[in-house]
């Protein structure tokens, strides 16, 4: 393949090292600022981030309707995943409801196939679905295996998932359409303005106030790594399917996983040991098989 499936490959891995490491950062701002306050400064600091590399675009891809329609939804979906992926976690314990992230996954695959008539050859789709099943392997505890039960949060998770699967395709696909840095100022935007309602409706401005000024620098660590992230998500879909490019990334939650093992200084099940591996053996697969 070209040297462009390469730069693909390498932008989803990075995604998937930054989302890793900012799902560490954006777990620590929650507890000190609350959770609706990260979203909407993670998304907000993003917005004035990106401005200087789209403003002289932003008259330009909105005036076109099937593309505005593509950028509100990436935004809208967005903003909708966030609230039930933050009630969720509210809800249910994280290592119980996380796992059912991987299935952002196959909604990607079914709405590029039926959107944009994306098809992956029958290899590339067993590679997919190892990463997937490695994936929810690598973040399931041998008590859920012991004691397997629905547990709260767990259906809004699944729900988080689809709607986050969604607004990822609508990221990639509108990417391709305007180019990867507008589609996510863009669809932060929307999140913003959406979430700075919420905040302001339920009178939570004064707390955002005071306690963004006791943790700037984590805030805006917090804000910028994760923006890279989608910045970088966003670049991987333009270059290489955008199924393959969130299987890619979505190894974060594996990494995320093992990392929050190791600091716990816990041990790894056989279970969780097979699915790490079958993860990012199926990962590395696909990267080669896509490239060659």
């Amino acid at each position: 393949m070209s040297m462009s499936y390469l730069i693909g490959i390498l932008f989803a891995f990075a995604a998937l090292f930054l989302w890793g490491g900012g799902d560490f950062l954006i777990q620590r701002t929650t507890r000190h600022i609350g959770d609706w306050e990260t979203l909407f400064l993670i998304v907000g600091i993003g917005t004035v981030v990106l401005t200087p590399f789209v403003y002289t675009q932003i008259a330009g891809y909105p005036s076109i309707p099937s593309i505005l329609i593509v950028l509100v939804l990436a935004g809208v979906l967005g903003f909708f995943a966030s609230m039930l992926f933050l009630e969720s976690l509210r809800r249910g314990k994280i290592a119980a409801v996380e796992p059912m992230m991987a299935l952002e996954i196959p909604v990607v695959a079914v709405m590029s196939l039926f959107i944009i008539s994306e098809i992956l050859s029958p290899l590339e789709i067993l590679l997919v679905v190892a990463i997937m099943v490695g994936l929810i392997l690598v973040s399931l505890s041998e008590e859920h295996l012991k004691h397997f039960r629905l547990e709260r949060g767990v259906l809004l998770m699944v729900a988080a998932a689809i709607l986050f699967g969604a607004s990822a395709f609508f990221v990639g696909y509108g990417a391709r359409l305007s180019n990867p840095i507008f589609v996510n100022w863009f669809a932060g935007l929307v999140i913003a303005i959406l979430t700075f309602a919420y905040l302001l409706f339920n009178g939570n401005m004064h707390k955002l106030m005071r306690n963004t000024l006791k943790f700037p620098k984590l805030v805006l660590a917090t804000a910028l790594i994760d923006t890279f992230a989608w910045v970088s998500f966003a670049f991987a879909s333009v270059l290489i399917p955008i199924t393959i490019a969130v299987a890619l990334s979505e190894n974060y939650i594996g990494v995320a996983a093992l990392l929050g093992l190791l600091l716990n200084r816990e041990k790894l099940v056989v279970h969780q040991k097979a699915g790490f591996a079958v993860a990012l053996f199926s990962a590395v697969a696909l990267s080669l098989l896509i490239w060659g």
